[in-house]
């Protein structure tokens, strides 16, 4: 926007200074338009990188991304240690004397490569979370882009009804202007009031869509209060439309979130595979023996030290079958979906780009009838002041105008629309 200011104020100056007004102000005023466009692009390219920086959703689900990853620290450990103690409180003898008290400490292990299995287990569900922050950044971006459109086309259709609203004041003048000659009846601008009216209506109707518009894209960008929004003023259809290709969703987050499901499986496969595996267990008796009095030999009251090693054996294993049997179950059934989901999109992606091809037709063809209607008007006009044409169909061809006006920033939108979904499902 400040190359817009400067641009202006430059071209103030040129007119002041130069003999060559009209043709350096057109020169500066295009450049304006270069400026104030490249503007308009970062400005949206802004609310994108805004929304996704301030959205709810996208925070918690970046907060559960990274609790995930932390999950894969904590499964990395080992079980905890056992440690006893006791006492004897009637005391067993032995040949070396009566046994006091008896600490032990045993660490459970799992059977080798069983933690590595966890550990791939929940960075697997850590790339689940991940893949869905990336299909929320993309919604936020659509999101965006469908109210950045929408309130730009209320804002151009006000524009246009206002635009319009000052021609028929200019008819107004020339309606009374040939009553005062006896050229034309008061009817007429009677009429043209009646104009001026349901103009205002539709223009204080948009105003409200308007304000509607502007607290829901407020909203989106999770804003406090009612802050401006930058708009432009003018979008332009470009004139060769740009090539795509359908498989493009193949590759889309929303299909691949169906792979890192799969791959989830497969990791949580593994770690079934590891448990019905025998689990280990290592540890270390030891017991406080009392000396025997009255006897001496070398081994009176020498405690106990007793290494142990004992095995946990799953015996019974339909508790691991049955958890195989519902993993390849859940492995099909991600197989389908990721089918169903791929078909989805593509039967999406192919209506938006027949739209968008509509829309640029549309748009092609209110250009021709508005540069019509504008010669049909400029010819009613000056028949009517020659008093030989009924006022009523110079509104009639005004009205038509209007209309075609209308659906041209109809076009304009549903193009960048559909422009906007395409983006989303193709990258």
């Amino acid at each position: 926007m400040m190359l817009k200011i400067i641009v202006i104020m430059v071209k103030l100056k040129t007119y002041k200074k130069s003999g060559f007004r009209k043709k350096t102000g057109n020169i500066f005023l295009l450049f304006s338009m270069l400026f104030s466009l490249q503007s308009n692009g970062q400005t949206l390219k802004s609310y994108i990188d805004e929304a996704k920086q301030n959205n709810p959703g996208l925070k918690a689900l970046q907060y559960n991304y990274e609790a995930t990853l932390e999950k894969v620290n904590e499964v990395g450990g080992l079980p905890n240690t056992n440690i006893g103690v006791g006492y004897f409180i009637s005391e067993p003898e032995t040949r070396t004397g009566a046994q006091k008290a008896r600490f032990s400490a045993s660490q459970p292990l799992p059977w080798f490569g069983t933690l590595k299995a966890k550990k791939g287990k929940e960075a697997s569900t850590s790339e689940v979370l991940k893949n869905d922050i990336e299909i929320l950044r993309a919604k936020v971006t659509l999101d965006v882009k469908k109210r950045y459109y929408e309130l730009y086309a209320l804002k151009a259709k006000k524009k246009i009804l206002e635009e319009q609203k000052k021609l028929l004041e200019h008819y107004k003048e020339i309606s009374i202007s040939e009553v005062a000659n006896n050229k034309a009846s008061a009817v007429d601008v009677l009429k043209i009031n009646i104009a001026q009216n349901q103009l205002d209506n539709k223009i204080e109707i948009l105003k409200g869509d308007i304000l509607n518009t502007e607290s829901g894209f407020n909203k989106i960008l999770d804003r406090d209060g009612f802050d401006d929004l930058v708009i432009p003023q003018n979008l332009f259809i470009p004139e060769e439309e740009p090539t795509l290709s359908i498989d493009d969703v193949t590759y889309h987050p929303e299909v691949l979130k169906y792979d890192v499901l799969s791959e989830m499986i497969v990791a949580q496969q593994k770690v079934n595979d590891k448990e019905r595996l025998p689990g280990i267990s290592v540890g270390l008796d030891y017991v406080v023996v009392e000396e025997r009095p009255n006897l001496d030999f070398s081994d009176n009251g020498k405690d106990i030290v007793m290494p142990m090693v004992s095995f946990s054996i799953p015996l019974f294993s339909k508790k691991f079958k049955s958890r195989h049997k519902q993993f390849e179950l859940q492995q099909e059934s991600y197989t389908q979906q990721r089918e169903s989901e791929q078909n989805r999109l593509e039967e999406i992606l192919e209506k938006a780009i027949n739209n968008r091809i509509t829309a640029r037709i549309n748009y092609t063809t209110h250009i021709k009838n508005i540069a019509q209607t504008k010669q049909a008007e400029n010819v009613a006009l000056s028949v009517y002041q020659t008093g030989r044409l009924d006022f009523n169909e110079l509104l009639e061809i005004q009205d038509m105008t209007l209309n075609f006006e209308i659906e041209k920033i109809e076009s304009i939108k549903d193009y960048f629309m559909q422009t906007a979904i395409i983006n989303y499902l193709s990258n």
